[in-house]
């Protein structure tokens, strides 16, 4: 991680207590005073134990102590203490991305990456698929299979990586130096970034981006190092648990924080955006919660998205106070929580209120399909949302059976 400088681990804790502040929030009264009244008092809520978290894994998991200890320590690492909400978020996340698999296998995997070596292998001309089968016919030092072997038996992601860093090393002391097969080899393995060939582009048990998580350490990360401590059980629940827990929002409910997880951070307070100007200014949104365009390495692109577009007319038509170049600033915040102190999203709320008089929501659920060469039919953030909420509702239904009182001996006579 990026060093914070001076001050910079309270300002994480800071953070962290602001988090876990929101998540207590959603069970508990934290609705503004009226002037001169008192706070009212709010316990803090239960920091649960190893043995507690332990029992809210399903039955059928093995190693749950193991699970619950790395939960407990990526929580601490974010500084957002261990309530039964920041838990069973976590945990839910697990169940439905891998089931409680720290390396996941993934379905016709050898299919999906021998599919996109062909695609690279086409767009070298004649001699490509030649090249291809003489790549794939190599050997690794001290491997008794070819690289062709190995392919058709990958299952899981860390398998696949193994693959691809020794085929990355053979080509680099071993391959043979003719014109067509150098031309190859060059397109494979010329940008030395595994992502540029597998198709797989998230990792370990809660299915963390490759990305995020190298960028999440900082720019003098190795990604050979990250993507290592994401096979692990440790290292994907930690990357995954600040990639859920690891910022501020005003959520009424966990269930867009899981929805977040899966669209992009802020998306569904963005999502809620979208729809309110949509309807002020009679422009058609789809509400995927971006208000820009991205490439696929997640930069913003230079032509102005229809959100944006639609921002513009806005302004136009309902805040002339505000400038063209305050919307285009302001909208390069979408996925800060400063967005929300700009003057852009604070006029599209005030202006809602007063044309509808209605309430502006803070959130609602992406409109967005899941495209993945993991999933089978058609998926979309909604349902992942959804499915996730449920797995989180039969966690905090266990946390209520845990801390249940015992039955009093006269109620049990009674009940005889």
């Amino acid at each position: 991680m990026d060093d914070p400088g001076p001050g910079g681990t309270r300002t994480r804790r800071r953070g962290g207590q602001r988090v876990a502040w929101a998540l207590l929030c959603l069970f508990t009264a934290c609705a503004p005073r009226g002037a001169g009244t008192p706070e009212p008092t709010v316990p803090p809520p239960p920091r649960l134990s190893v043995q507690q978290v332990t029992r809210l894994i399903p039955t059928h998991v093995k190693e749950k102590e193991g699970w619950a200890r790395d939960v407990l320590a990526a929580l601490e690492a974010e500084d957002v203490p261990p309530s039964p909400v920041a838990v069973c978020s976590v945990l839910a996340i697990i169940e439905q991305e891998s089931g409680y698999k720290a390396d996941p296998a993934v379905p016709n995997l050898s299919r999906m990456v021998r599919a996109k070596l062909e695609e690279h292998a086409d767009t070298l001309g004649p001699f490509g698929h030649k090249a291809l089968a003489s790549v794939l016919s190599g050997k690794a030092p001290g491997q008794k299979r070819t690289f062709d072997e190995r392919l058709r038996a990958v299952q899981t992601e860390r398998d696949l990586d193994r693959l691809f860093r020794d085929m990355l090393a053979f080509y680099e002391a071993e391959y043979p130096t003719t014109f067509a097969t150098m031309n190859l080899a060059s397109a494979l393995f010329s940008s030395r970034r595994l992502e540029d060939l597998n198709p797989v582009t998230t990792a370990g048990s809660m299915q963390v981006s490759v990305r995020y998580a190298v960028e999440k350490e900082g720019e003098d990360a190795d990604p050979v190092k990250v993507r290592d401590a994401l096979y692990t059980r440790e290292g994907g629940v930690r990357y995954g648990t600040a990639r859920l827990l690891g910022f501020e929002a005003a959520y009424p409910q966990p269930l867009f924080r899981f929805a977040d997880y899966n669209a992009g951070v802020y998306a569904s307070r963005n999502a809620a955006l979208q729809a309110q100007v949509s309807q002020l200014t009679g422009v058609s949104l789809v509400l995927d919660g971006d208000l820009q365009l991205y490439d696929k390495n997640g930069e913003p692109r230079s032509q102005d998205s229809k959100s944006l577009t639609a921002l513009l007319t806005f302004r136009r038509t309902h805040a002339t106070d505000l400038s063209e170049r305050q919307v285009r600033r302001d909208v390069k915040k979408e996925k800060e929580e400063s967005f929300e102190s700009t003057e852009t999203f604070r006029a599209v709320k005030r202006v809602f209120a007063n044309q509808t008089g209605q309430s502006p929501v803070y959130a609602q659920l992406p409109q967005v399909t899941l495209q993945s060469p993991k999933l089978k039919g058609e998926r979309t953030t909604a349902w992942f949302a959804r499915s996730v909420d449920a797995r989180f509702q039969k966690c905090q239904g266990r946390y209520r059976d845990l801390t249940k009182p015992p039955p009093r001996a006269r109620d049990i006579k009674s009940a005889k």
